[in-house]
């Protein structure tokens, strides 16, 4: 993002060269040899929601201390003149994928179901309606597969509290909370696609009187029922999850590092790590489901800094979880809690704010490898 170089306060001279320099040398330290798995960064609040993600430079006494909690320290004055305290309950973050949403949706549109009644229908008295009954019911089932196949599975839920009090040059906070992360992959088979199309094929000629469509006799039982082809379909999703529960407190201060004016911030936080794995088939309700009868607890670090361009652009870089962990699921899948380094910049005029950040470390989705 440029800056303005001859507007006051905005020069970057040689003191905030050297200042780039710091953070981008902070960089080199949380740079990971691979990948870590399926934990993002996260956003744990609506504001930050509404921003697309980005916090590291641009979040504020609201909720610094899940994203920055340098970002506590920019305060000037004492907390009983300023009033700058905040204390944030419920948060509740729902992000799903929209592959996770059609799975919810055929859950509980119960397609299964529609097709074996309109089957029974269809068998007790086979005319043009009650085959249009089975077409509409097999097509929907149809193009929900169809938008599933080869789709990866996401979703990531957070719900918690979080308190902040700012001081003068310094700050503190206290948040709580428990985020689910889930993801997976869809396995839609083909012989499921053609099974479909072979029973709108077969149904649209018998109500189109043999105008349309294409016989397909194999559908029907030695007394001429029409079979219901429910159970034959094979087409599942599996996924890897984790439930991360954690309470920490974040400290700020502004300080001087290699001679350059900086907020620093450290969170402390303890956390329960409880893992699972899921199997099921798309389209009914058998679900196997296999979870760790033990719980891991861990402590873990967030770090942060921030520094000030002037009185409208901040630079900031953080790092959570400095500590890497390794999980593992009833079956033997590996979940890496891995270092997730971000850096991002913010400029604000008034009520206006523009914020980008950039992730410096790639992070691969549950239930991908």
């Amino acid at each position: 993002m440029p800056l303005a170089a001859n507007a006051p306060g905005h020069e970057i001279g040689a003191s905030r060269r050297s200042a780039l320099i710091v953070l981008a040398a902070c960089c080199l330290f949380v740079l990971p040899s691979q990948a870590s798995a399926g934990t993002a960064y996260g956003i744990y609040d609506a504001r930050t929601l509404a921003m697309g993600g980005a916090s590291v430079a641009s979040a504020n006494n609201d909720n610094a201390q899940f994203y920055n909690s340098a970002l506590l320290a920019f305060n000037e004055e004492v907390e009983e003149k300023t009033r700058d305290s905040r204390f944030l309950f419920p948060l509740l973050i729902p992000q799903l994928s929209e592959s996770a949403i059609t799975i919810e949706e055929l859950a509980q549109d119960d397609p299964t179901g529609s097709i074996s009644r309109a089957i029974r229908d269809f068998n007790a008295a086979p005319d043009a309606t009650n085959a249009q009954l089975v077409i509409d019911a097999t097509s929907i089932l149809d193009d929900a597969l169809a938008d599933l196949d080869g789709q990866d599975i996401f979703s990531d839920i957070y719900f918690g509290l979080a308190v902040s009090e700012p001081g003068q040059l310094q700050g503190a906070g206290f948040f709580f909370g428990a985020r689910v992360l889930a993801g997976g992959q869809s396995d839609v088979v083909a012989v499921d696609l053609d099974l479909l199309a072979a029973y709108e094929e077969g149904l649209t000629f018998i109500a189109s009187g043999g105008a349309q469509g294409v016989a397909h006799p194999e559908l029907f039982d030695a007394n001429g029922a029409l079979v219901n082809p429910v159970n034959d379909f094979e087409s599942s999703v599996s996924a890897v999850g984790v439930v991360l529960t954690e309470a920490g407190v974040a400290m700020s201060r502004q300080i001087e590092l290699f001679g350059q004016p900086l907020a620093a911030g450290l969170s402390f936080k303890v956390q329960r790590i409880d893992t699972f794995e899921d199997s099921e088939r798309v389209v009914d309700d058998r679900i196997s489901v296999r979870r760790n009868n033990e719980y891991d607890a861990d402590v873990n670090f967030d770090v942060g800094l921030v520094r000030e361009f002037g009185e409208r652009w901040r630079l900031g870089l953080a790092v959570k979880d400095i500590i890497p962990h390794n999980y593992d699921t009833a079956l033997g899948t590996v979940v890496r809690l891995r270092p997730r380094a971000r850096i991002g910049v913010a400029y604000q005029a008034g009520p206006v704010q523009v914020a980008a950040d950039a992730d410096l470390t790639q992070n691969q989705a549950l239930g991908s490898e």
